[in-house]
């Protein structure tokens, strides 16, 4: 893995160093240099006792996450008014008030069943594949939870889905306009040709 690369290389710079700083040690000049040893493999999780604190917490962090067992960070400031721009302040006061009533555990998050319960007393209930469906689509953290943010966003989706349906239907108006329009231009046509 390229961390365990890093890890190896960090290691033999520090010894490299360290060996500078000691001083360099003349052989005789008749000797033959001394044969480098071959440097041992550190073990794969293990941090170097010689790399500082910082360094070897990054490299223990990026293994982790490359094997699966690393829990993902959250981001530190969510500013919902200027993450999503598209809605009101009113609309956004409105999503946390029902994100906090429906928040059953007070835990900041709404996970399956609380979903559930929501859906059903909004009056749209769901099957738990439709509602997995509807976590999957936003949850960006892979927790199976929605936080506020992924509701906010899961309301930006259905506002878009709103906005398509709503040209869907406009289109379909002008296309019966237009077919009004063909067969009362028929009916003239056929008036003057008689």
């Amino acid at each position: 893995m390229a961390s365990e690369e890093l890890a190896c290389k960090l290691e033999r710079r520090l010894r490299r160093e360290e060996a500078e700083e000691s001083g360099p040690q003349l052989a005789p000049l008749g000797a033959p240099a001394p044969e480098p040893k071959p440097e041992p493999e550190p073990p794969a999780r293990a941090p170097t006792a010689s790399a500082d604190a910082e360094l070897s917490a990054q490299l223990s962090r990026r293994l982790d996450i490359n094997e699966g067992a690393a829990r993902p960070r959250r981001c530190r400031v969510f500013n919902p008014y200027t993450e999503f721009p598209e809605f009101s302040r009113r609309l956004i006061k409105d999503l946390e008030s029902m994100f906090k009533l429906y928040d059953a555990g007070r835990d900041g998050f709404i996970d399956l069943m609380e979903l559930k319960l929501m859906m059903e007393k909004l009056g749209a209930p769901q099957t738990h594949l439709g509602l997995k469906s509807m976590i999957k689509e936003v949850d960006e953290d892979f927790d199976g939870k929605l936080s506020f943010r992924e509701v906010q966003a899961l309301s930006s989706a259905s506002k878009f889905e709103a906005e398509l349906k709503a040209e869907q239907d406009e289109r379909k108006r002008e296309e019966e306009e237009r077919r009004l329009r063909q067969a009362a231009f028929q009916k003239l046509k056929a008036n003057f040709n008689t």
